[in-house]
């Protein structure tokens, strides 16, 4: 699918990974769903614009992909998005997040960029979100972490200042490192800066 120099209103896009789905350049969506089945070689963003509307990742987690080149506002984002960023390191007119929901989405060490949380509904336990990484680095590094919990929260929080927040996936890190997940969020809770939504 290759979609370009158009606006579209309330329409249904159904993305599949059996081929490259190129959304844009110059491509304006309001109030549409974006239903996605994509792997990150079989997505492609030129230039986008989503205001309103969802974006389904469904069936597969959509893995490393940054949404460079999309400017997103008050979109829904449902399904499971893994080392996914949303914004840009460098500028919000390359690409931009605001007042969107996550709620219904499973994020694991996916980056927000240079945009305002404040705006952002964050998905939801098991799933917590660290927001102002300089401030908790020093509490990560300091603290006796279970198995390999460490480690990951480590990588999460050695990130430039671009990177306003990140989420993680605490029923993964507790799989992988075989404790219980109610231990590991009693210390999670104790990071500067943690939002646990319930």
């Amino acid at each position: 699918m290759k979609i370009r120099n158009t606006k579209l209103s309330n329409e249904r896009l159904l993305l599949s990974n059996v081929e490259v789905n190129s959304l844009g350049p110059a491509l304006e969506l309001e109030q549409c769903e974006i239903v996605s089945d994509c792997r990150e070689k079989s997505l492609v963003i030129p230039g986008m614009e989503m205001v309103g509307g969802k974006f389904v990742q469904q069936d597969r987690t959509l893995s490393n992909f940054h949404f460079e080149n999309a400017h997103f506002r008050g979109v829904s984002f449902s399904g499971n998005f893994s080392g996914c960023d949303f914004g840009d390191w460098d500028s919000t007119e390359k690409s931009s997040i605001a007042d969107c929901d996550f709620s219904e989405a499973r994020l694991e060490g996916c980056r927000f960029l240079n945009c305002d949380m404040d705006t952002i509904e964050l998905p939801r336990w098991p799933c917590f979100t660290i927001v102002g990484l300089a401030d908790a680095r020093d509490f990560v590094l300091g603290y006796q972490w279970p198995g390999k919990v460490g480690i990951t929260l480590d990588v999460y929080t050695d990130n430039d200042p671009e990177c306003v927040a990140i989420c993680g996936d605490a029923e993964q890190m507790a799989k992988a490192s075989g404790i219980v997940l109610e231990h590991l969020r009693a210390s999670l809770q104790l990071i500067p800066g943690v939002r646990i939504i319930d």
